[in-house]
């Protein structure tokens, strides 16, 4: 299994599980995360959920070899929803009623990054990098991940991180708010225990209440209204000569 779901009392952990890989997000970490998430959306006994990475990262972000940037050679309308998938199960994150907590280390690349934005709170080891190449690979952020971290971290530093795909080391991490806590890397699962020990300590009710309200801020956020063309810019960046192009400069710097 690509994602491995862990239960304890009231807390569900949901770990990306390709540690072989760096936890790279192909469909079936997609998979995975969408069948928990959907189980989860009526599980009234869970109250927190942990997303994690196995092994030496949280995740390098998209597989390049694994199917997320293939030629998707049919219909428009199938194209569109295929290239939709990942934004609707970041939304998944954001409908679920429990308060959701990522645990990240080491590399926390692309796609990986925006569903650590997805969280409500993001507990990092002082090893975490974040970077969003998209544009180098040759295609716009998607996944509706320009309003995502806008809503997260403000448009100045969304214009830095993605318009030039640098590495945002942990200090800055703390100080954007993209991380709420960073800790050194062997205090990370005591900081993550305690985080979620806080969180189930709360009265149930008045958590999941906070939950639903923080999360419907979220959703409504102004500028979350402008993913809606997402998979249409993502689709169409598939299909041109010169992303495809920039996509295979990036893997081969990325193997050399």
């Amino acid at each position: 299994m690509s994602v491995t779901v862990t239960t304890e009392g009231p807390v569900v952990t949901l770990t990306l599980d390709r540690p072989e890989k760096l936890n790279a997000l192909d469909e079936s970490v997609r998979l995975g995360l969408a069948d928990a998430l959907t189980a989860l959306e009526d599980d009234p006994d869970t109250r927190v959920v942990v997303l994690e990475g196995a092994g030496r990262a949280f995740s390098a972000g998209a597989d390049l070899g694994g199917g997320a940037y293939a030629d998707l050679d049919v219909d428009w309308a199938t194209r569109r929803h295929r290239t939709g998938n990942w934004q609707r199960l970041l939304d998944q994150f954001g409908r679920i009623p429990q308060a959701t907590v990522a645990r990240l280390h080491s590399h926390v690349i692309g796609g990986a990054a925006l569903l650590a934005a997805a969280c409500d709170i993001r507990v990092a080891s002082d090893d975490t990098v974040v970077k969003i190449p998209e544009l180098a690979i040759g295609i716009p952020l998607t996944w509706a991940g320009v309003p995502l971290l806008v809503r997260e971290i403000g448009l100045p530093l969304t214009r830095d991180w993605v318009m030039t795909g640098r590495s945002v080391a942990a200090d800055e991490l703390l100080r954007s708010g993209f991380a709420q806590r960073v800790v050194a890397r062997e205090e990370l699962d005591g900081a993550v225990a305690q985080c979620v020990a806080e969180l189930t300590d709360m009265p149930a009710g008045p958590l999941a209440m906070t939950r639903a309200l923080t999360a419907a801020i979220g959703r409504t956020t102004p500028a979350m209204v402008a993913g809606w063309a997402d998979p249409d810019a993502l689709q169409w960046s598939f299909r041109e000569p010169e992303g495809r192009s920039a996509a295979a400069d990036y893997d081969q710097r990325r193997r050399s």
